[in-house]
């Protein structure tokens, strides 16, 4: 009977059993995290191990010195990895470890790293992970050894699902369903000549990106829509409901919030606001809200949460386009209540230079009401700060903010040399940490 093998080395920590069918490990120690598994193989029950908070773990195949193998014959369980990093070694990987058909295993908040051996004693490591059973990753990120080895094969009649997760540099094979993920130079179909058996793989709005092809071997890459792909050799197209673009200028995984690395986009990006709203998952890999209506494609989500143009994502720097250099305004919020900060850099009618600056107030989600000051009288010591300035009332200025891209912006002022009027803003830069969603 071919048998299918989940190889997850982890090397944890102390065991500690807190309420039931929970079991807390610490750093250091593989006796907990195998007494753990062991009691689900052995009593079909339903287990959660909650590892360290950001910690630490060394895993190593059988054939590397063993440790933490988990041989999950029943039951179901749940690794909840809090931030923490496995990094996996030695080599011949797949086999002692074994998650049959009618198990499950669920694996959340944990970035993985395999360092493994591709050539150990002369031979091929089996796959990272393998699975027969019930396999869900969520929001977990993987960096793999480039094509060396398989990172994740899924068995056919198995139930390996995807959500929030990101893959750099990892090769998958089998059938698995894949929801808001993000791959980087990884490869999504290997086919039958390396590991023996067909890809079928299930693809939701996702980003795909690569310098190498996506599916190499012709694995066959069924689409829900709402992915992003800069390769065409998996034949998504258009006529799918996808985007094959030549790029997609993705930055490196790094801390954005949440528990795991995540691969920042941005409003322009291809995938931005792209998914079916069908398969939109309701939280990102950080665990920030998604647009239920038209979310980003990837595990990444711009503008979540407080990133939401009536909330802080209408911070930045806008322009008014058509004109000269020299017209900017800038935006931002100060405080968790409505306060908002408004910088006008301008000209009067006469030509001279005026900085304004102003407090307001969101007297609604997307409208700003402040009242404006200039400084005047200041001089720049010899060597030292300007003094001597003094703010003087300078009027009101209304903005109603669009989109993240666009706002209309009104002014009204009790000097001459200023008057009233109005005019669009484009949004010329965002708030990095933050971005903007519509």
């Amino acid at each position: 009977m071919l048998r299918f093998v989940l190889f997850l080395s982890f090397a944890l920590g102390l065991y500690q059993t807190a309420t039931a069918g929970v079991v807390r490990v610490a750093d250091g120690d593989c006796a907990g995290f195998e007494k753990a598994t062991a009691q689900v193989a052995d009593h079909p029950t339903t287990t959660t191990i909650l590892l360290a908070r950001n910690g630490s773990y060394v895993a190593r195949g059988a054939a590397g010195g063993g440790g933490c193998n988990i041989a999950l014959q029943y039951g179901s369980l749940t690794i909840e990895g809090n931030g923490a990093t496995i990094t996996a070694q030695g080599c011949a990987w797949g086999s002692a470890n074994v998650v049959a058909a009618g198990a499950s295993l669920t694996v959340r908040n944990l970035r993985i790293v395999d360092d493994t051996d591709p050539g150990c004693m002369g031979t091929v490591p089996g796959p990272l992970f393998s699975s027969g059973g019930n396999l869900s990753f969520e929001n977990v990120v993987v960096f793999g050894a480039n094509f060396t080895n398989v990172t994740l094969q899924g068995a056919m009649g198995a139930n390996t699902v995807l959500r929030n997760t990101t893959w750099i540099g990892a090769s998958l094979a089998g059938t698995f369903d894949a929801y808001n993920s993000t791959f980087i130079n990884s490869s999504l179909t290997v086919g039958p000549s390396s590991v023996g058996l067909y890809s079928y793989i299930y693809l939701s709005n996702s980003l795909v990106s690569s310098t190498k092809q996506i599916c190499p071997q012709g694995g066959t890459l069924y689409s829900r829509g709402g992915n992003v792909l800069t390769d065409s050799s998996c034949g998504l197209s258009a006529s799918t409901g996808d985007r094959v673009v030549s790029t997609l200028d993705l930055p490196a995984p790094a801390d954005h919030g949440g528990l795991v690395p995540t691969v920042q986009i941005g409003y322009g990006n291809p995938g931005y606001r792209f998914g079916v709203a069908q398969y939109c998952e309701a939280t990102d890999a950080r665990g920030v809200t998604r647009n239920a209506t038209n979310c980003d494609a990837g595990a990444y989500e711009s503008g979540g949460g407080l990133g939401l143009v009536t909330e802080n994502g209408m911070n930045g720097l806008y322009y008014v386009p058509g004109i000269a250099n020299g017209h900017y305004v800038s935006v931002q919020r100060i405080h968790d209540n409505k306060d908002v900060m408004v910088f006008w850099n301008t000209f009067d009618r006469n030509g001279n230079q005026a900085w304004l600056f102003g407090v307001g107030t969101l007297t609604s989600d997307r409208h700003v009401h402040a009242l404006m000051y200039r400084n005047l009288g200041g001089v720049l010591q010899p060597g030292g700060a300007p003094t001597g300035a003094k703010p003087s009332e300078w009027g009101t200025v209304d903005i109603d903010v669009a989109t993240c891209a666009a706002a209309q912006f009104n002014y009204q002022s009790s000097l001459p040399e200023f008057g009233s009027g109005q005019f669009p803003l484009t949004r010329l830069a965002f708030e990095s940490a933050i971005n903007c969603g519509d």
